[in-house]
């Protein structure tokens, strides 16, 4: 007996290994989402580009240097031998005084001629400072809208990830559904396929008439298509929700209760004024004429000069020699500030800040039409949630009637006071009601999520 237990554990472990949640399901589509990813690195690359922007405000240095050792064959014609003066001296009349001075000549004369092969060793080295002192504001405002970027990137980022929350929801829920319809029209298949075979044995016995048995026929095959249609429709949606999540494991399967959410009430007016305050679009637009405006006000600076500090430390020798000696070393210094006035350019600073301006009262009204439409897209949105709440009130006193119906036809037929045929109809009818049911069910969950992204709620933290 305890083997038998342990068997039935491990398979109905089995059976629910390919089970997935929605939460689970969400994180599987933010790491396998390529557009996504995609979002993340270009966040990534916004950072660095404010990084790099950013580090023309700090001085810039540079090391700079060259070493180098050559060797030079000279002519005959220009190493040509001078007569030595100390030579043309009469040893006998010459004093030590003549002979100084002829020997200092000779070796003023050997050092202007040239020598060959010439050795000669070099060092340069240059230490250089370049700093940014005033750009008419340019440097600045650029600095800014690199920021005001970054921003956007990262709330594109939030965007698509809210994107991909939606998308993801909406399969796994519509995967549940079509489970569920595919589920109902089995059941209805097996209830018609049971009430032909007693119709069948109820006519062998001449109970009932040619006419019911061929109604009953007519009923199973009316409910086939419909069980081929719902299978294949369970089919795509699950391969749907496996693409959307990146799931290479083929017996992944959604699950989860299919129940009404927990939903917040929202007058048109709160919702309204919440999507205002918090859609990551207009904020995203918001930012875009900032941007803009930075553009604008950096154009009106071409008119200002343009001042920059510039110093430079360097060390430098040439000997004779490869080698080097310390005292063959220069050094040299120098600073110095630079400007730049324009004066004329041929009317191109006006245009591109005509050019500015008009980007920039366009970037406005994009704003405002932008704001427009959320609106009208949060006004939609309620009025599709209320209704779909309205309607699933609807389905459901519709599957209490139906379930009590049921209820009195049995009882009337386990009485002898009704026919089994009002029995199968009663089912019938339930499974049809049952289909509307949980399609409203589907429809209630699709729309809250479409209002909650709408009014700018973030959907994974309510997850």
């Amino acid at each position: 007996m305890k083997r038998w237990i342990t068997m039935i554990i491990g398979l109905a472990g089995m059976l629910s290994l390919g089970a997935i949640s929605l939460q689970e399901s969400i994180q599987m589509a933010k790491a396998n989402n390529k557009q996504l990813l995609m979002a993340a690195e270009e966040v990534k690359k916004a950072d660095n580009t404010y990084k790099d922007v950013r580090g023309s405000l700090m001085p810039q240095l540079s090391l700079q240097g060259q070493y180098g050792l050559s060797k030079t064959y000279l002519p005959d014609s220009a190493t040509g031998s001078i007569p030595s003066v100390a030579s043309m001296l009469d040893e006998a009349e010459a004093t030590d005084t003549d002979k100084l001075i002829a020997g200092a000549l000779d070796g003023i004369v050997g050092g202007l001629m040239p020598s060959s092969p010439k050795k000669e060793g070099s060092l340069a080295m240059q230490l250089k400072m370049d700093q940014v002192l005033f750009l008419g504001g340019k440097l600045i405002n650029g600095i800014r809208a690199v920021d005001r970027f970054r921003s956007i990137q990262r709330l594109n980022y939030d965007v698509k990830e809210q994107d991909v929350i939606l998308q993801t929801t909406q399969l796994f829920y519509q995967t549940i559904l079509a489970g569920k319809v595919a589920e109902i029209q089995r059941d209805g298949l097996q209830t018609a396929r049971r009430h032909l075979a007693r119709v069948e044995l109820f006519s062998r016995e001449g109970q009932v008439s040619e006419f019911d048995v061929l109604r009953a026929r007519l009923e199973v095959a009316k409910l086939e298509p419909g069980v081929l249609a719902a299978e294949n429709q369970y089919d795509l949606a699950l391969a749907a929700f496996r693409k959307q999540i990146g799931a290479d494991d083929q017996e992944v399967i959604p699950e989860a209760e299919f129940v009404l959410p927990l939903l917040e009430e929202f007058s048109l007016e709160e919702a309204q004024a919440l999507g205002m305050a918090k859609r990551t679009e207009l904020e995203l637009l918001d930012i875009a004429t900032q941007i803009k405006q930075i553009q604008y006000n950096a154009e009106k600076g071409n008119f200002l000069p343009n001042v920059a500090l510039s110093a430079s430390a360097s060390l430098y020798t040439a000997a004779d020699e490869y080698a080097i000696e310390a005292d063959d070393f220069g050094t040299q210094y120098a600073v110095g500030i630079g400007f730049s006035l324009p004066i004329f350019t041929g009317f191109s600073n006006k245009s591109k800040i005509s050019y500015a301006r008009h980007d920039l009262s366009m970037a406005k009204l994009q704003q405002q039409d932008t704001q427009e439409l959320i609106a009208l897209q949060i006004k939609q949105n309620h009025q599709r949630l209320q209704h779909a709440l309205k309607n699933y009130e609807t389905q459901e006193e519709n599957i209490r009637m139906a379930e009590r119906n049921l209820e009195l036809a049995q009882i009337r037929y386990e009485n002898q006071v009704g026919i089994q045929l009002e029995v199968f109809d009663a089912q019938i009818t339930l499974s049809a009601i049952k289909l509307q049911y949980y399609s409203a069910i589907y429809d209630v969950i699709a729309a809250e999520r479409e209002f909650s992204k709408s009014i700018g709620k973030n959907l994974l933290a309510e997850r």
